[in-house]
């Protein structure tokens, strides 16, 4: 079957945006479609059958959903044929040029589009579509002199008078805006309709008059509490210290008058560290404890060791009564061998390659097929593919690389080893199996469980269509 014969019947859902856009044509949309839920093929769409004769930019926020991106629109359904051209590493500067000027849609990465804006601007002039694939990361998480994430200030100031489409598998996190020294935990939906301006936003409760229920895979979580007494008590040491450099940076801000910089929320002290008047001495030390927290959470413990540097730390830890007490294998680790070892297919999500190695080594010597995707992994779309369509590849062990492009469908079951405090990058790697179940492991009676506890319940709050806890 050639492309042109192919064809697809849009889900009712699917047709809803559709025409909700079209119905709209000229004013600017945020579409809120989640994962799976078919944003590839609502851009083919548009470009193929709803405006075939208009010029669109697409905007893609890596190299690999570019690739993934231009493979789609020149296979699935047919249509484009020679109208489909890229920005990309994969074309040579002085051909760019060209390629603006010959082809109707033009799939590109933020960086390159702001250079050739900056050189070549004139060739945009006909294109008066912006489409946007996973708008939400425009917006800067914290910091900065600026709440868009570079280049993003430069493209809306060169093309905010096109036709703007945002889409996103989600729209309802927060992040940190500075002003006058302050802070302000702010939706992000909403610096994205002040960058965006007049936009009408499309959310999931919208689509619930439609078909979309049909086609949402549920995702169960489950947090399971890992039982270790070394662990829990390195973890509350280091707790009191966190909470007595906290109190510290307190007095010294109300020492100066600059108390109401933090207004007594902890999440201030850390969003505004860098521009605190404090101490460097204090400074350095929070953020060592707080990254030491994390180690002793999301590492084996004879890697966590060597962080354990500072001569303020000699006061509270024995490093060789904890190097003799503590064990190489985390005990982490021997809970994924456990869980690995009940399921036939199994995704674990780690952060760190010195976990994502023991895991490894400790499933294979169990007799398991295991496979590693990091940072260093060239060939992540042929792994995956081994993972999905070998039934003899047990595992599938992975750090946070490309958690939006990459999709995992076939697995029993997904093992979450550490988390971060972002609830929606959370949701966005729990949904990359396409529904299922979720374990996350955190170690019993620490702040890591309570911290797990307290986003989970917000991420059933947030995404309840699609996600639900055992408890």
């Amino acid at each position: 079957m050639t492309d042109k014969e192919k064809t697809y019947t849009p889900r009712g859902y699917q047709r809803y945006l559709l025409e909700r856009i079209e119905a709209l044509r000229g004013t600017n949309l945020l579409l809120e479609l989640d994962c799976g839920l078919g944003k590839r093929f609502i851009t083919h769409q548009l470009v193929v059958e709803r405006f075939p004769e208009s010029r669109f930019i697409i905007v893609v926020h890596s190299s690999s959903s570019l690739a993934e991106t231009v493979e789609y629109l020149q296979q699935a359904y047919g249509g484009l044929e020679s109208d489909l051209g890229e920005l990309s590493s994969r074309v040579p500067s002085r051909l760019r040029p060209r390629v603006l000027d010959e082809k109707r849609v033009i799939v590109t990465t933020p960086q390159i589009l702001a250079r050739m804006l900056q050189t070549h601007y004139e060739l945009f002039e006909d294109f008066r579509i912006l489409l946007i694939n996973e708008v939400d990361t425009i917006v800067r998480r914290s910091g900065g002199r600026t709440n868009l994430v570079y280049p993003w200030p430069t493209i809306l100031s060169l093309l905010g008078d096109r036709w703007i489409i945002g889409m996103s598998g989600t729209l309802r996190d927060d992040h940190a805006v500075f002003t006058d020294e302050q802070v302000e935990i702010r939706r992000e939906l909403l610096t994205l309709q002040q960058h965006i301006p007049e936009s009408v936003v499309i959310t999931m409760e919208e689509l619930y008059g439609t078909d979309v229920g049909e086609y949402v895979e549920p995702t169960l979580i489950q947090v399971e509490r890992v039982a270790d007494s070394r662990i829990r008590s390195i973890s509350r040491v280091l707790d009191e210290l966190i909470r007595d450099t906290r109190e510290q940076i307190g007095m010294e801000l109300e020492d100066d008058g600059h108390q109401d910089l933090i207004a007594d929320d902890p999440r201030r002290v850390h969003l505004m560290l860098e521009r605190l008047p404090v101490s460097d001495e204090l400074k350095s030390r929070y953020m060592h404890l707080l990254m030491l927290r994390k180690y002793v959470f999301a590492m084996p413990p004879r890697q966590f060791l060597r962080m354990f540097h500072g001569h303020y730390l000699h006061h509270y830890f024995n490093l060789s009564d904890l190097s003799r007490i503590l064990p190489s294998i985390s005990t982490k680790a021997q809970r994924v061998l456990d869980i690995a070892l009940a399921h036939s297919k199994t995704v674990v999500l780690t952060s760190y390659l010195e976990m994502v190695s023991q895991i490894a080594g400790l499933l294979k010597d169990a007799g398991l097929t295991v496979l590693t995707v990091t940072g260093r992994t060239k060939n992540k779309g042929e792994v995956l593919q081994r993972f999905r369509e070998s039934p003899e590849v047990n595992v599938l062990v992975m750090s946070p690389v490309g958690e939006r492009d990459l999709d995992i469908p076939n697995a029993d079951v997904m093992v979450v080893c550490d988390t971060i405090n972002t609830v929606k990058t959370m949701y966005q790697k729990f949904k990359r199996t396409r529904g299922g179940r979720v374990v996350i492991l955190v170690y019993e009676g620490t702040s890591e469980e309570r911290k797990v506890r307290r986003l989970v319940s917000t991420l059933v709050e947030r995404y309840p269509w699609s996600t639900a806890t055992t408890e």
